[in-house]
């Protein structure tokens, strides 16, 4: 008890000792400080929780604006305001070209008329020469690619340079410097569109020749000299104008200029294995021995600067040599990646890429042929041909393969041409470049070899040449040494034996000839897997094979139920077969015939049924050309949106 009221009488004394204490002093201290920094960080934390919630709102806005899928029906729409907007129209320059060709073989076969007076013979000689005069000489054409692109989405930046009088179409040191940018660069998506039409005024070097696509020939117009000349016409050209003048021109009348007779693909090519071998240090020595011996041709020792230029400076520093724009909204999607700059005008929509690519691989076999050049379509457009005879809707590009001696020829023939296709076709000019870099294999930074690029869109062709080289192959790939196990590989390094390529076959894709190699089966195993042909879920699309199409998850992610009636009387999709999509219902149209052939001559993909390939004729055109696609519709031309069309071949 005594203890107990001690205790209680000695709290004061003992409160009075724990204030006069330096550690009780701390302690309470820290308390006080404890609340204030509180306080103090309360404060702190309202006045950042509105930048915080503006950064998370950053990240998420920017997270969508780098992975959202962009509307297809927001690029049509942006494609057709962009068309509408343009005075520019691809048949302007054909139409110049076509009357060019015209008026020289007039004026040939007037030059023939060796009865006619000197004077008459002249006066008809200038007439005619002075009408040639705008495009070209007899020599060739001028060439300007603001005649052959349009490059009106840029006007802003090139109105002073175009209304230069001289037709020389000077640019600026600001307007070369703003053109000079690489295409790697990364910066916004309309910043990308208009350098890349200030570069192809500017700098982009134009072709050496262009070649005229007719029913019957292939005709190559030199280029003499870089010269606009301007096409705009008062009255807008039709298709059939230009098809009335094509059917005018008569090639032996035109000795002047190159014309080979288009020949149809053959039913099997075996290539000899020394295609397949191409050593620049060999061909280097050689050349030399002939400029020691003063042999050499102008040609030869063009080849010759370049070939040394190419192996002592080029393959072994140079960045990647075909560029694709690079875009900050594009950097996961991928949207640009295989279109090729300077060219790129705009995301290209799913149905318009299928179908540039759709006219895009008939043009190309057939030049390739005509030219005497072999060339397949390997990886994934063989896929896409092994289960219904056409490209994946997916698929952003054609990959051809070619042997490397056979590339190093074309590069020497035809590097930087441009081919016109056949105006009863289309309007698509195509732009043929190979890399200086395929000569060898080089730093690793350029696998693709050359590319045939369509103009408008930027879509392309990626062409590979095959080599057979000292690198030793993987180990899985060890075969005995004999020529039809020859191992010959790409600059990716994708290797296959001869006999799994040869001889290259003859099949359809897209409607169209063209060459496959000769085990598909194999070679698409090795390549995706086995499962590479059974995998019917692939890239946001199912296969379903009683339509024997993919269609997009989108649409439908599987067949509709048995009870429901796939097809209407016209062998065409019902509204409900096509799960309610007019798309899909167009779509089927467009590649119904390409299936049925696909079925009739495929049913083993190593070994086709027999067939005449000279009965047995092309498919017709079944896709719209893209810019009279989107002209027919601003124009009023037609009353839906449908891509199918019938183009007879």
């Amino acid at each position: 008890m005594h203890s107990q009221v001690y205790h209680l009488r000695s709290l004061p004394a003992l409160q009075e000792n724990q204030k006069s204490s330096p550690l009780s002093s701390g302690k309470l201290g820290n308390v006080r400080n404890a609340k204030i920094s509180t306080r103090y960080l309360s404060r702190r934390l309202r006045a950042l929780l509105p930048l915080l919630l503006l950064i998370l709102c950053f990240y998420k806005s920017f997270r969508i604006y780098l992975t959202a899928e962009i509307d297809p029906t927001l690029l049509e729409y942006n494609a057709l305001v962009q068309q509408n907007q343009s005075l520019f129209n691809p048949k302007d320059i054909a139409l110049d070209v076509y009357n060019y060709l015209i008026e020289q073989q007039q004026l040939q076969l007037q030059l023939q008329l060796s009865l006619q007076l000197s004077s008459l013979q002249q006066q008809q000689k200038q007439q005619v020469s002075d009408s040639t005069l705008k495009i070209g000489t007899d020599k060739g054409i001028y060439f300007h690619w603001d005649d052959w692109v349009d490059l009106d989405i840029a006007k802003q930046y090139l109105t002073l340079a175009r209304s230069d009088s001289s037709l020389e179409t000077q640019c600026d040191a600001s307007l070369i410097k703003y053109g000079k940018v690489s295409g790697h660069w990364l910066e916004s998506y309309n910043t990308k569109i208009n350098r890349g039409a200030v570069n192809l005024y500017c700098l982009k070097e134009i072709p050496e020749k262009v070649i005229v696509t007719t029913d019957k020939w292939l005709i190559e117009i030199p280029v003499i000299a870089k010269r606009r000349f301007g096409t705009l016409k008062s009255n807008q050209v039709q298709s059939n104008q230009l098809i009335t003048k094509l059917n005018q021109i008569n090639t032996t009348s035109l000795p002047q200029f190159r014309s080979r007779s288009t020949t149809h693909l053959q039913k099997k090519i075996m290539i000899e294995p020394e295609e397949f071998i191409f050593k620049p240090d060999v061909e280097i020595f050689a050349l030399q021995e002939k400029l020691n011996n003063q042999t050499i041709s102008k040609k030869e020792l063009e080849y010759l600067e370049f070939l040394e230029y190419s192996n002592n400076h080029l393959v072994d520093y140079t960045d990647r040599y075909f560029k694709y724009p690079w875009i900050y909204s594009d950097i996961i999607q991928g949207n640009a990646h295989h279109m090729a700059y300077p060219f790129f005008k705009r995301y290209i929509s799913d149905r318009e890429r299928q179908s540039v690519l759709h006219h895009m691989v008939r043009a190309w076999f057939q030049f390739a042929e005509t030219n005497g050049f072999a060339s397949w379509i390997n990886y994934g457009s063989l896929l896409g041909w092994s289960f219904n005879g056409v490209n994946m809707p997916w698929d952003t590009d054609i990959d051809v393969q070619m042997p490397i001696a056979q590339l190093d020829k074309l590069g020497r023939e035809f590097n930087k041409t441009l081919v016109m296709e056949n105006p009863k076709y289309g309007n698509a000019r195509y732009w043929l470049e190979i890399s200086p870099t395929y000569i060898r294999q080089g730093n690793g930074k350029n696998h693709i070899d050359a590319r045939f690029i369509d103009i408008h869109t930027g879509l392309y062709i990626d062409i590979t040449a095959l080599s057979h080289t000292e690198v030793p192959p993987p180990a899985k790939h060890n075969m005995p040494d004999n020529l039809s196990t020859m191992l010959v590989h790409c600059k990716n390094w994708n290797w296959h034996t001869l006999d799994e390529l040869l001889p290259i076959r003859h099949t359809y894709f897209e409607g169209a000839s063209v060459y496959i190699p000769n085990k598909v089966n194999q070679l698409l195993t090795n390549k995706y897997g086995k499962g590479a042909l059974t995998d019917y879920n692939v890239y946001n699309h199912n296969y379903q094979p009683d339509i024997s199409m993919w269609v997009s998850d989108r649409i439908c992610k599987e067949a509709p139920k048995e009870e429901v009636s796939r097809f209407n009387r016209w062998q065409g999709l019902t509204r409900a077969g096509a799960c309610n999509s007019p798309k899909l219902q167009d779509e089927y149209k467009i590649i119904r015939q390409s299936i049925r052939r696909h079925y009739d001559l495929n049913q083993d993909l190593d070994s086709s049924i027999y067939y005449d390939i000279e009965q047995l004729e092309d498919l017709p055109i079944s896709r719209k050309d893209s810019w009279d696609y989107y002209n027919d519709i601003n124009q009023g031309l037609v009353h839906d949106d449908d891509w199918f069309v019938e183009k007879t071949i």
